[in-house]
């Protein structure tokens, strides 16, 4: 089977039928985070660990202060808008097809109210996962098509992100 015709094959199961076991779903998401992965950041580039800045202070300001709710509103926005230009499905206590925007936004809600866990973002259409991860202040891209790059690196803009290539994960 073509690499195409595996991408479609894989949309139309989970459109029709979604994921039929647990397994299967595993192991997509694990194929997934092997491939190149791009971020949305609050950073224009990664810090480095001999910046001399104050990181990890500000990372944890950011996610444990007031300024989390801006974050979120961040993030949740960029899902939202994803949504209009592609099929998402979301793994939130089970697989979710075309899940609502009140869902998406509740998910990461409780992800950041809860200080833990995380939240997969699929494109089946474009074998694309979306990763937003509670102690991350970025979304991770794994495997995005042009497509996909050019749209999230619009999207991102438009909530005062960046958009870059991983330097974590290259591949």
């Amino acid at each position: 089977m073509s690499g195409r015709d595996r991408h479609s094959h894989f949309a139309a199961r989970i459109l029709e039928k979604g994921l039929e076991s647990k397994m299967e779903q595993t192991n997509k998401i694990d194929e997934l985070l092997e491939k190149t992965c791009y971020v949305i950041d609050v950073f224009p580039e990664q810090v480095k660990p001999d910046a001399g800045g104050q990181y990890f202070d500000i990372e944890y300001y950011l996610l444990n202060s007031e300024k989390h709710f801006s974050l979120k509103d961040r993030f949740v926005n960029v899902i939202l808008k994803l949504m209009c230009y592609h099929h998402v499905s979301i793994q939130w206590k089970g697989w979710i097809d075309r899940p609502s925007p009140q869902t998406v936004e509740k998910a990461i809600s409780k992800i950041m109210g809860n200080h833990s866990g995380w939240l997969n973002i699929l494109l089946p259409e474009e074998d694309t996962l979306v990763v937003f991860e509670w102690d991350c202040l970025n979304l991770s891209v794994y495997n995005p098509s042009e497509n996909v790059q050019s749209i999230m690196q619009k999207i991102a803009v438009s909530e005062g992100l960046f958009w870059r290539k991983s330097e974590v994960n290259e591949t």
